[in-house]
């Protein structure tokens, strides 16, 4: 099967006289399936970081849960346009909430770019998937989430190794990167 990858390089933060710099960690970020670039371009990886270990373990184990179409995203899109066929009002709050809570845990996207919304998950046949919407057509990639998951989390931990912390961050990014601060380099 074919494998959906992540690649994380350090690079030189073009607005590091930016405050907020202190708390990115900016490099290269590319997403690829095979050979087809999905994502590509210099960000804060930080956000990644921080996205990829809450959300590991329901990519590892939750299976879509609704009425499938063709992708992940398209049924998203069917899903949640369903909401209003509610007559009852409880009933669609607790639809909405299940969809929410669903979708809140395969959702993926670099705040504050322009990229598509990603949606990553294990269809129902337990194949992994990564979806998404664009120019109006939605785009569908099968691949192996464990293998995913497990090279992924190599990734990161290669890339935070080439990153270094210091006094004014150490609280930050021990708090948001969890167990994967460990692999920062300290600067005290």
């Amino acid at each position: 099967m074919k494998n959906l990858k992540i690649k994380l390089k350090k690079a030189n933060n073009p607005y590091k006289e930016e405050a907020s710099t202190i708390l990115e960690l900016w490099g290269e970020f590319s997403m690829y399936w095979e050979n087809v670039p999905l994502l590509n371009l210099e960000w804060d990886v930080a956000s990644f970081i921080e996205w990829f270990a809450e959300k590991k373990e329901y990519l590892k184990v939750e299976i879509f849960p609704f009425p499938f179409t063709n992708s992940i995203a398209e049924s998203r899109e069917l899903l949640f346009d369903k909401i209003d066929d509610f007559s009852n009002l409880q009933e669609q709050f607790a639809y909405e909430d299940w969809l929410t809570d669903y979708f809140m845990n395969h959702h993926f996207h670099l705040r504050g770019t322009t990229t598509p919304d990603f949606y990553i998950g294990l269809t129902p046949k337990g194949c992994g998937e990564i979806s998404y919407y664009d120019n109006e057509k939605y785009y569908v990639y099968s691949f192996d989430m464990e293998r995913f998951l497990e090279e992924t989390d190599k990734e990161i931990k290669r890339f935070l190794s080439t990153m270094t912390v210091n006094n004014e961050n150490k609280e930050y990014f021990k708090e948001t990167l969890a167990e994967y601060y460990s692999y920062m380099k300290t600067n005290n």
